[in-house]
């Protein structure tokens, strides 16, 4: 078993019952977002954004309330509502980007070396999301409150 043995905390109803799943504490309703995330540490993860009141009962990335980017078995793949896509020419990168266009309805995985789009996730929100993380093994590093590089912009 890998971390905590779940029968040794208490139960919460805002604890996710799969994975390591951590919400962000800032919701976005509304504008450009951008982040990035060291992934080098972990040889399984998602990455994206959920609804805030998005169902604890799975992971991210199984319903229709949150939108990621997960690596598992060296692959790339786009998730929403239990469905993944696969993305190719991402290779093995040491840190991504994220670029959330609320407004557009987009999230989009960034190549923070050459700060272009990988990959674009289109996105019907219902309300206020929040960055979300799950991770399997290893660890995730999250670099917040960066500018969105003018590169991001012009496009």
């Amino acid at each position: 078993m890998l971390g905590i043995d779940p029968t040794k905390v208490p139960q919460n109803p805002e604890r996710f019952r799969d994975w390591s799943v951590v919400l962000g504490d800032a919701s976005v309703s509304s504008g450009r977002h951008y982040w990035e995330v060291t992934v080098k540490r972990s040889q399984q993860f998602r990455i994206g954004v959920a609804d805030v009141d998005v169902s604890r009962e799975g992971c991210i990335g199984v319903d229709d309330r949150s939108w990621v980017f997960t690596y598992a078995h060296r692959h790339w793949n786009a998730m929403f509502a239990n469905e993944t896509t696969p993305i190719s020419n991402i290779g093995n990168p040491e840190r991504v980007g994220l670029l959330l266009d609320y407004d557009n309805k987009k999230l989009s995985l960034v190549d923070v070396s050459k700060h272009e789009f990988i990959h674009s996730i289109s996105a019907e929100f219902q309300g206020p999301v929040v960055p979300a993380f799950a991770l399997w093994d290893g660890e995730l590093l999250t670099h917040s409150g960066l500018d969105i590089p003018e590169k991001l912009n012009r496009n």
